[in-house]
């Protein structure tokens, strides 16, 4: 038989990599850890890692196991949140990974509400636009531009946006109209440089104008604003959040249907954790409440 403070011990070097360093994280003698992991393989009858001078790594059994780990720590981490959160309040950390955009000029500034109610909670938001490489290790919380790949991840489509073409107003007045899309060709464009997003979402400029040579690049939509005011160009934004800039004019000759979606994704070992549920919840209503965003669900 082996017990949850076994799994608790396996679960750290699991995601470690190393016994000394699961045994500092724990604050635990390394050999009380190797002893504990030692009790587990012979409950399993296998070996959960391959020792090597490189660090441990999982074999079959040992990633059979992480599931069945992650799950008995799931539980009682919500057994404990149901139990401390029976007040009004909160309290721990929360992580969340948001695009650049949704997360300065929404998650942000929407922030306010939850702080109030939940004043001992501290929340972590790390702006982030390439999403492909995240694991569920890196956020108890994620917003996507691009439906993630990660495995162990609850997903779901979160909300809809379209983009339009800006500029500021001095910029239109003082350069060729424009009518079409062709039109945008004669323009000085402001778009991503090439490392800032996930493949699909990049060439979307380029989709709309295939010959088009975007001359400033940055890898933030905040650049993109202060370039736009700046009478250097015309830039693709969000129109949730370029409608509301009075320093900036949408080109609304141009018509083309140019539609996106923000993606929501919560590891499944934390989706019944009561302060991953209050930030989700609040995501979503900061969502329902947004001009120009449109609640997929």
């Amino acid at each position: 038989m082996f017990s949850a403070d076994d799994l608790k011990l396996f679960l750290e070097v699991a995601r470690r990599g190393r016994l000394t360093e699961a045994a500092k994280h724990l604050q635990i003698n390394h050999t009380t850890v190797s002893r504990h992991i030692t009790r587990l393989e012979r409950a399993v009858e296998n070996r959960l890692f391959d020792r090597t001078s490189e660090g441990w790594t999982l074999t079959d059994a040992g990633a059979q196991l992480l599931v069945h780990a992650e799950m008995v720590e799931a539980a009682v981490l919500a057994a404990q949140e149901d139990c401390l959160s029976r007040g009004p309040s909160l309290t721990g950390h929360v992580r969340v990974i948001a695009p650049d955009g949704f997360g300065a000029y929404l998650l942000l500034p929407g922030l306010g509400d939850i702080q109030r109610q939940h004043p001992g909670l501290i929340v972590e938001v790390v702006t982030a636009n390439r999403h492909a490489s995240l694991t569920p290790r890196e956020f108890d919380l994620a917003v996507t531009i691009e439906r993630p790949q990660a495995r162990a991840v609850t997903v779901q489509r979160l909300a809809n946006y379209s983009l339009g073409f800006y500029a500021s107003h001095d910029y239109l007045a003082s350069h060729p109209p424009v009518e079409t899309l062709e039109d945008l060709y004669n323009h000085v464009l402001i778009w991503y440089v090439d490392t800032a997003l996930d493949f699909s979402t990049f060439n979307l400029l380029y989709e709309l104008l295939p010959n088009a040579q975007a001359q400033i690049q940055t890898n933030n939509i905040a650049g993109f604003i202060q370039a736009a005011e700046a009478d250097l160009g015309i830039a693709l934004l969000p129109s949730f959040i370029a409608d509301g800039n009075p320093r900036l004019q949408r080109l609304t000759k141009i018509t083309a249907k140019i539609e996106r979606s923000y993606w929501i994704s919560v590891p499944r070992d934390l989706v019944r954790l009561a302060r991953v549920r209050v930030m989700s919840e609040h995501v979503e209503k900061l969502v329902a409440n947004a001009s120009g965003l449109h609640l997929a669900r």
